[in-house]
């Protein structure tokens, strides 16, 4: 029985979100949350609050694709007392909304501290509760960090990973760091493949974790095809903070005479950090595969995602490392059994 108003009340909440962006009605409640995020961090455009939308709708909110996930846990599914308490990361819009959606999923209770700058979830949570008050006993938002709970899901950097792995070290917990993606190139990519690398790449001004930061590119490589192909995303280019980032970064390797290729909103830059910061591309070259392992295997603790057309039996085609589906769990690990092995 939870299990089947878990589903009808979410798929119903996406089919809301979805009339919402389509401006099927008017949404004050959610219309004022994008405007308040914007405001926060102007990072967060209007045009990227709506994609992370349609992306959860579509991905994680469609009415089949909560089926087919809940589908093996239908036995274990229904209302507890335990409270999972879950610590948010801010640097996207809705970025810990799968951690909420299996915390209920779960049938526990959620106690969430937002990043200070998340207005999006507490608005799609007001939603929620017109569908079907049942969910307002079940979720408390935080200014602090959570308290008197019974397991732990929580994201941050180096530092704050440490700190919640020895403030919480009595309960089960996930802890997660920061992470990176790559995409390795074989030279012979159509200019329709670069395209879609370049939604894996700028969506989100790169600030994911499944956002590729750094691209192996075979010896030799030459970048023409691909300059040209990531041109389509030079108008959804908007933020101010990015291009000023960008052009900050394009004058510091001019004055250190370092190496770079200027896309026109970003550069291109060989042997940069990983992950580089906002505004370049980091370039490695490789000369066999031998090489690609050694760099897979030298940062696994640091990579999300590994974007190419096949690679060790796997990989995440061009442009699907921004489209997760709800089994596609953040760093592997696969938080909903973790929850219910746990409760």
């Amino acid at each position: 029985m939870y299990k089947e108003i878990f589903i009808k009340n979410f798929s119903t909440l996406g089919r809301s979100i979805e009339n919402s962006l389509q401006s099927a009605y008017n949404n004050t409640l959610l219309d004022r949350a994008f405007e308040d995020s914007l405001r926060l961090n102007p990072l967060f455009t209007i045009n990227m609050q709506h994609e992370a939308l349609k992306i959860i709708c579509k991905k994680f909110l469609n009415i089949n694709c909560l089926h087919n996930w809940l589908t093996p846990y239908k036995e274990l599914l229904f209302e507890r007392e335990s409270t999972v308490g879950i610590v948010m990361a801010g640097n996207l819009p809705l970025v810990g909304f799968h951690d909420f959606l299996v915390t209920m999923a779960s049938g526990s209770r959620a106690q969430i501290k937002l990043s200070g700058k998340d207005r999006l979830l507490p608005a799609l949570f007001e939603m929620l509760c017109e569908i079907n008050p049942y969910w307002r006993a079940r979720v408390a938002f935080t200014e602090h960090l959570p308290e008197n709970i019974d397991l732990l899901i929580a994201t941050g950097g180096e530092e704050a990973s440490k700190f919640f792995k020895s403030e919480y070290d009595e309960i089960p917990k996930i802890v997660r760091s920061s992470r990176s993606s790559i995409a390795i190139l074989k030279g012979d990519e159509t200019i329709d493949e670069l395209r879609r690398l370049s939604d894996d790449i700028f969506l989100y001004y790169g600030m994911g974790c499944r956002s590729v930061s750094t691209l192996l590119v075979p010896f030799g490589y030459t970048f023409e095809l691909l300059i040209e192909a990531f041109k389509n995303k030079e108008n959804a280019i908007t933020s101010e903070d990015y291009l000023s980032a960008y052009r900050y970064q394009k004058a510091l390797a001019a004055m250190n005479k370092s190496g770079y290729s200027d896309g026109g909103f970003y550069i291109l830059r060989e042997h940069s950090s990983f992950p580089p910061p906002m505004g370049v591309l980091n370039v490695l070259t490789y000369r066999n595969v031998d090489q690609i392992n050694e760099f897979i295997d030298s940062n696994k603790l640091h990579l999300q995602c590994v974007v190419n057309r096949k690679f060790n039996n796997s990989n995440i085609e061009f442009g699907e490392a921004q489209y997760p589906s709800l089994d596609e769990y953040a760093d592997g690990v696969n938080s909903l059994e973790f929850l219910l092995n746990n409760i």
